[in-house]
This record gives structure tokens, C-alpha cells and sequence, in this order.
């Protein structure tokens, strides 16, 4: 039965209902009519491909083409570490929902009004078609394939969908734009290579059963990872198996990862962890702790602890005769040591030891329980120390992170059952293949962050003064401005980006970016600024095979998905779409190479299925794909605890830096922080090769705006949300509320009760919400969940920023666009903002 025809039966049969008894003339008025037949309840795989990290697989029902319920994984035996159940949270439990959600986009359209009014036409596929690739085309000749961009975007996580498919049509028009970093991980992953590992290669969370103490530093799993498989359950079962072990949680939010689980909580102010972490290591070093338990270690396997270390360094390079290494000789200065840095002697004497008590007036932590900190970590014989992501996205999040990294290494026991190197845990994952989205013969890419300026400025952007990469040199511009933008199930063009009332003026004016072509299965606030709107399937219409993603934890699976049900209205899949739009471009053949969507699934699910990654990981997989859909999911649980940079401490391993060593001073810190350009006016925007804490602008020790905007504003992450995903369902919005966290002392000192209706505002604009008084968040800091859709007042409500209020709550509408010193990434948890009653 046709979903029309079924609602027209409902509808029918809820008419019948309502007359049925009532006085006729009708011999047979009081007989109940007999509803239509109806088929069997049909069961399929799907999966939530949210950007959470787990990729959950859920079971779908559906009958006469209708989905009727969602479930999650109950197949197996509930076993921790035996195959248990990949258990989808609320999110993935509420896709029915939002499949069937009233801001579907349910045909391609044009927008008619003005960019970003949300005003569109609905047209034929065959349109659309045709004049993106009639755009496309032009666009490329008159400014350049550097001119188009398809933009940073995760909101769905398909296996070969998605990014692949319009790669390949971008590509075989000539390539495109790229982009490096994530809104994640950007600025750690930068800290964490200099450095000389993974940001995620940390020792997994198996190993925490040798481990004698925890310290999570803005870790909070338990609402990011949230899987039956995931990071989180992995955690909560980890501290489980080990009740002795001590567990110390670092945030300025009482998360849902303590409630109980932790010893202790230390409500740190938002941006300041590099100065507890010198507090720390100054009690380490000076006590001489360091010098009797790990001098010898720090001195085989890092440089840059003290002078001798770069002293040698420095020698060793100036005698190699190799070009690569005579490059860093300048930047090695061994005066720049940690150890003098943070004794506040030789060089660093001005600045003054960074002791305890200078820690703690700006943490906010005192002096004592920085000190205690310090004496755990000193008496611990296994220490497993993970620095979240949470502490990256600060305008000094590279050195934050660094300099939480160095008490890990300041331990001497990295390496060793039990201990961690500072990084995310590490994760299990089984692989699958992917089609390729082709050869781009562009080279140059930019930040993902930084596509405003590519937008206003991108012919003068270069290396030194704004990251640019695959340049000649570092003065070499990108020379062209962005003119085409492919926002791919991606809600960053507004909604995820810092400033979002200042990226939508930008994007307004059509004269600079002159088309925006947005593919998504809802009107999200980025989709309303699209020129051209193409309508996705969603999840549970799609066939296709994923894997577990990137933060799925100890348990490795692949889930062969079925549709549930035929694409709804005229959506279609991004292959389908991309190869109308690749016909019109006369290139329907390279494009699909010979084969249709199920070719291209049968040809990847044969070379998943023989990839030698997998073999011994998971029981033989099915001879066919379509005998894969039948059974859904494979699961391999490895449940073999493994350590931190093992094989570089214990083998014969090495790391990725400059010395060949783990940096305390980074080399390609040091030399980016002396060749590039940075602006003087912006607080804290330097690189330094030594980790250290930054003063910035709007972080707590900014005098220039603590007055007229006296609270830290942090986001994090709900469960009601993965970002901005799921932000349209109701059932979610009622379960997990949308409200600006604040401390009953701050709170009375406002006047504010539970419930108020407030105004919260910075530079950028203003918000509307509730307040919720809470314990559960430090003194002077506000906190709010991301991922809120932005929404200026229709009635053009003006608030004390002097900006339209947006009245959807959006953290973005108060975050400041300024790209970190080195990542050139997202500094969104730095923020000074002002409340007051609305």
C-alpha cells in the first residue's frame, strides 16, 4: 500500500469510528466496518549515522511501507566484552520521528527570495540538475576551481555516500577547494602531533585495570558517547572492574560522567587548564620529584625538558649535513626549556615560577587541591591521565592541550600497564571499503574554519598569515575568493560556525558567493541559505554498508543496512542525485564507472568482506550482500588492553617529529611561531614552542571585557542532540531541556528563579532561553548545550547587543570568529557574555 493510500484508509477508518452507533435509516449502520487488510510487519537493519563516534545499528519495523517502530540491538547475549548488544541511545531510537519530521525537504527547490528568508519554489530534479552543473561549469572558467568549495559537514556518516559522490562530481569538473581540520578536534589534533602521537592514541580503556588513578581533564563520555558500544559504556564498566581506583574529574560542569562515579570534583574556569597543569608540574619539578623518579626517562625519550636536552639537539642537527634538520637550527634556542619555564628561572625569571598559588587565582582551583593533585599523581604507580576535547576548543586550545599532555610525561611511566600518554583512549574499529571520490588536482586547502574569509579575502590569503596550505611558499596566495559552496549534510554554513549572525551577512550578499547548493533531508538553519536545495533520504530509506565509526569504543561492527522503506516523496540518494547532475555535465559514464547504486554496494561489500583488516576480526562474512541485510550487523569485541606509544617506549617504534622524540619543545611550533604573521590587537595569538599557558582574548583574564560581560559562557554537548543533529525531533526537545546553566550564588545575586525567561548576550548577539540554577556549574561561568537551531524573532526583536534576538538559543550566535594561532580551528568555548531578566 502507498503511504497516501494508507493515511487515506486511516483517515477513513477514524471516520467510521466516529459514526459508528450513531441513529440511521441504515440497516447496517451500527456494524463496525471491516478495516483493509494489512501485510506483515517487515524487519530491517538500518543505522544511526549521526556524528557521535558509534554509528549504532537499530532494527526497523515497518508495514505497507510505513515505518511503525524502532528498536535497538537486543540480538545477543548482554555480555559486556562478549559481543553484547550495541544499544542506540534516545537519539537513535527516536529516528521514526524525525523521518517523518514536517521540515522534511521533500523536493528539490530555488530559492526566490532573499538569501537566508527560507523563501523557495519547488522544481523538477531534471532543473536542478542542469543548473548546478551548468554553475559548476561556469563558475570554474570565469574564476577558478579554487573558487569552489564543499564545505566541512558530518551530519551524516554514510559508508559511500555523502563525500565520495560529490567528490567525484566536483573532481570531474576540475577539482575543488579542500579543507583540512574538524569543529572536534582541530586544535588538539595539531597540539597532539607536535607533540609526537595521535590525539586519539591514547591507551584504551581496557587498560585502566592496572591503573591506580584517573584524571579526566574536560573528559565527559558518558554524554558524547553514549553508544551500548561506545566510549562511554566502555568507561562506566572500566571504573567498575577497578573500585579502587581513584577517580578525579576536571570541568567546569558537573557532568554526567561523575553523578556518583568520581572521588572528585574540581570545578576548573573555563580555558585555564594550561595553568593548572604548570601549577601541577611546578610541584613535581621543584620538590625533586622529577630529577629522583623521571629525569632518566624524560631525558631517553623527550627533548626539550631542560637546557642540556636542546643543547644537545641543536648540536646533533648542526652536524647532520641534512637539509630537513638544518632548517630547525635557527628555532632551537635551549634557553626555551620546560624546566625553566616553569621554575621561572634563566630566561622565564620575569615571568616568575608557575607555582600552586599562581595556578589557582586563575583556574580557580585553590592552592591546596592543586597540591593534593600533584601528590596523587607523584604517589600513583599507574596514573591514566586523558585531556578531553573539551579543553581544544578555546582560543589557546593547542598549548592547553600540550600543556596537559606534559604531566603525563612528567611521570616517567608512559609506556607502562596502566598509563596513558594524556590523549583521547584509544578504539577498536572494523573497516569497510569506500568508493572513491577520485583525484583532486587542486593541492592548496584551507582551514575548515576559516571559509569566511575565503569567501571576503581569499585571493590574499596565504600560509603565513592565515594557514594556508599546498602553496608554493609562504606568501604564495590562494589567489582566488570562494564563489560556489556545497554544504553536504552539513549544518556548519551557519548554525555550527562561530558568529552566526555574522556568517549569514556574509552569506547574504550573493554578489560575493554566488551559489550555495545545501543536499539534506531538513530545513535546517544552514538549508534556508541555500540557492539550490536537494532533498536526501534519509537513513532509514538508504541501502548501505557502514562501520563502526571512529569512537565506538572496544567493540569493532559493520552493519549491512536495508531500507525500510522506498525513498519518501522525491528524495534521493546522493549517488542518484550525483549522477543526474554528472549526465549534465556530459560525464555520466566516469562518474558511475559502469554501475548502478546496488553495483557499487555488491563491489564494496565483496572487498570488505575479503579485506585482510578484517579476516581474523569477525566471523566470515556472507558470500552476497543481500544475505548480509539479513543478518544486519557483525561484531568483534577485542578485549586486549593496549598502551600508549608501546611500541616507541618498549620496541622499536618511532614517533613523527622533527628530533624523532617526544617534543616538550616543539620544533615545528618554534618555526611557525617565527615565520608566521600574527595580529598584534588579538590577545594570546602567538605560537610558542614550549607549552604555556595563554592569556586570550574573553578568557578569564581579560580585563577589557570581564566588566561590561562578567560571565564565561562554555558549551557542551546534550544528550538530546549530536551537535545540531536531532534537533527537530519533540520527543528529544522535551527530554533533555534547552536552558543556560547557572550557579544559585550567581543566580541570587541576579534575582533569577528557576524557569526565568533570560536574555543571554555577548559582542555578536543576543539569545532567549530559560535559566536553570544548578550546583553543578562553577561559580562565574554560564554553560549552554550546542547545537541549538539558530533563529532570529520573525517579529525582528531587537536585544541588548543590539542585534535580532535568536530566539532558538544558538551558542553560536554569541561565539566569536577568530581562528586559533596555529590550527587556524574553533575557539567556541571562548566566550565573555553578559544575562539579565528578559
Amino acid at each position: 500500500m502507498e503511504r497516501r493510500s494508507f493515511l487515506k484508509a486511516s483517515a477513513a477508518l477514524s471516520c467510521a469510528a466516529t459514526v459508528t452507533g450513531c441513529k440511521t435509516s441504515s440497516d447496517d449502520a451500527n456494524v463496525t466496518p471491516t478495516p483493509p487488510p494489512v501485510s506483515d510487519e517487515q524487519v530491517s537493519w538500518s543505522a544511526c549515522l549521526v556524528n557521535c563516534g558509534s554509528n549504532c545499528p537499530v532494527k526497523v519495523f515497518s508495514q505497507d511501507g510505513v515505518i511503525t517502530r524502532v528498536e535497538a540491538d537486543n540480538e545477543t547475549t548482554d555480555e559486556y566484552g562478549v559481543n553484547h548488544q550495541i544499544r542506540a541511545c534516545a537519539r537513535g531510537r527516536s529516528l521514526k520521528q524525525r523521518t517523518y519530521s514536517p521540515d522534511r525537504i521533500k523536493t528539490p527547490m530555488k530559492r526566490v527570495g532573499k538569501r537566508g528568508e527560507g523563501k523557495f519554489v519547488p522544481i523538477s530534479w531534471d532543473d536542478a540538475a542542469s543548473e548546478i552543473a551548468s554553475e559548476l561549469q561556469r563558475i570554474a572558467s570565469e574564476y577558478g576551481n579554487k573558487s569552489i568549495l564543499k564545505l566541512y559537514g558530518t551530519g551524516a556518516y554514510y559508508g559511500f555516500s555523502s563525500s565520495s559522490c560529490f567528490n567525484r562530481i566536483l573532481n570531474l569538473n576540475g577539482g575543488f577547494l579542500n579543507i583540512y581540520g574538524n569543529y572536534s578536534w582541530a586544535q588538539q589534533n595539531e597540539a597532539a602531533a607536535a607533540t609526537g602521537f595521535g590525539s586519539t592514541s591514547g591507551s584504551n580503556l581496557l587498560s585502566l585495570k592496572d591503573s591506580d588513578l584517573f584524571i579526566g581533564l574536560g573528559y565527559n563520555p558518558s554524554e558524547m558517547r553514549q553508544s551500548g558500544s561506545g566510549e562511554g559504556y566502555d568507561y562506566l564498566k572500566a571504573i567498575e572492574a577497578n573500585p579502587s581506583l581513584e577517580v578525579i574529574m576536571i570541568d567546569p560542569r558537573y557532568t554526567d560522567s561523575m553523578v556518583g562515579k568520581e572521588d572528585k570534583w574540581l570545578p576548573i574556569r573555563p580555558g585555564t587548564d594550561a595553568a593548572l597543569a604548570e601549577g601541577i608540574a611546578f610541584e613535581m619539578i621543584n620538590s625533586g620529584w622529577v630529577s629522583n623518579n623521571s629525569k632518566s626517562f624524560l631525558d631517553k625519550y623527550c627533548v626539550g625538558y631542560d637546557r642540556a636536552s636542546l643543547a644537545t639537539l641543536k648540536a646533533e642537527f648542526e652536524n647532520s649535513g641534512d637539509a630537513e634538520k638544518l632548517a630547525y637550527v635557527p628555532y632551537i634556542n635551549p634557553d626555551e626549556n620546560y624546566q625553566d619555564y616553569i621554575l621561572g628561572e634563566g630566561i622565564y625569571a620575569t615571568n616568575g615560577p608557575r607555582t600552586p598559588s599562581w595556578a589557582a587565582k586563575i583556574c580557580g582551583i585553590s592552592e591546596a587541591k592543586i597540591k593534593n593533585i600533584a601528590s596523587k599523581i607523584m604517589n600513583a604507580s599507574a596514573p591514566f591521565i586523558i585531556t578531553g576535547a573539551g579543553v581544544n576548543r578555546h582560543a589557546n586550545g593547542e598549548q592547553a592541550m600540550r600543556s596537559c599532555y606534559m604531566l603525563s610525561f612528567l611521570t616517567g611511566k608512559v609506556g607502562q600497564p596502566g598509563v596513558s600518554n594524556g590523549a583521547l583512549p584509544g578504539q577498536s574499529s572494523l573497516s569497510r571499503s569506500g568508493m572513491s571520490g577520485l583525484s583532486n588536482p587542486i593541492k592548496e586547502s584551507i582551514s575548515f574554519f576559516t571559509f569566511p574569509d575565503a569567501i571576503e579575502r581569499g585571493h590574499e590569503m596565504t600560509a603565513r598569515k592565515d594557514g594556508i596550505r599546498g602553496t608554493e611558499d609562504l606568501d604564495t596566495p590562494l589567489g582566488n575568493d570562494l564563489k560556489a559552496i556545497f554544504a553536504i549534510n552539513s549544518n556548519a554554513l551557519v548554525n555550527q560556525h562561530s558568529d552566526s549572525n555574522g556568517i549569514a551577512k556574509i552569506l547574504e550578499d550573493d554578489s560575493k558567493c554566488e551559489l550555495i547548493v545545501v543536499c539534506d533531508c531538513w530545513m535546517t538553519p544552514s538549508a534556508k541559505f541555500a540557492d539550490i536545495l536537494l532533498p536526501d533520504t534519509s537513513w532509514l530509506e538508504s541501502n548501505d554498508l557502514v562501520n563502526d565509526s571512529y569512537a565506538s569504543g572496544i567493540m569493532g561492527y559493520l552493519v549491512a543496512m536495508k531500507a525500510a522503506v522506498d525513498p519518501l516523496w522525491e528524495c534521493k540518494s546522493m549517488y542518484d542525485m550525483c549522477a543526474l547532475i554528472a549526465d549534465k555535465m556530459g560525464k555520466l559514464g566516469e562518474y558511475t564507472e559502469g554501475k548502478d547504486e546496488a553495483g557499487w554496494l555488491a563491489e564494496l561489500y565483496e572487498k570488505t568482506r575479503t579485506n585482510a583488516n578484517n579476516a581474523n576480526a569477525i566471523p566470515p562474512l556472507p558470500s552476497t550482500y543481500e544475505e548480509a541485510q539479513e543478518q544486519g550487523v557483525f561484531r568483534a569485541f577485542n578485549g586486549t588492553p593496549t598502551v600508549a606509544l608501546d611500541s616507541y617506549i618498549n620496541g622499536t617504534g618511532t614517533v613523527n617529529t622533527p628530533s624523532g622524540k617526544i617534543e616538550l619543545f616543539s620544533l615545528k611550533m618554534a618555526q611557525k611561531g617565527a615565520e608566521w604573521e600574527f595580529n598584534d590587537e588579538v590577545k594570546g595569538d602567538y605560537i610558542s614552542g614550549l607549552p604555556m599557558y595563554q592569556a586570550t582574548w574573553e578568557g578569564y583574564d581579560d580585563d577589557e571585557t570581564s566588566e561590561e560581560y562578567p560571565f564565561q559562557l562554555v558549551g557542551y554537548h546534550t544528550k538530546g542532540r549530536t551537535h545540531s543533529s536531532y534537533h527537530n525531533v519533540p520527543w528529544l526537545r522535551e527530554a533533555v531541556e534547552d536552558a543556560v546553566w547557572m550557579n544559585p550564588i550567581d543566580a541570587n545575586a541576579q534575582g533569577f528563579a528557576q524557569g526565568d525567561k533570560v536574555h543571554v548576550w555577548s559582542k555578536r548577539g543576543t539569545i532567549e532561553l530559560p535559566v536553570r540554577v544548578t550546583p553543578r556549574v562553577a561559580l562565574g561561568v554560564l554553560a549552554l548545550g550546542q547545537g541549538a537551531w539558530y533563529l532570529p524573532d520573525p517579529s525582528g526583536k531587537v536585544g541588548p547587543s543590539g542585534h535580532i534576538v535568536d530566539i532558538g538559543g544558538c551558542i553560536n550566535t554569541l561565539t566569536r570568529y577568530q581562528p586559533s594561532p596555529l590550527a587556524k580551528g574553533n575557539p567556541q568555548h571562548t566566550n565573555r557574555v553578559q544575562i539579565a531578566r528578559a
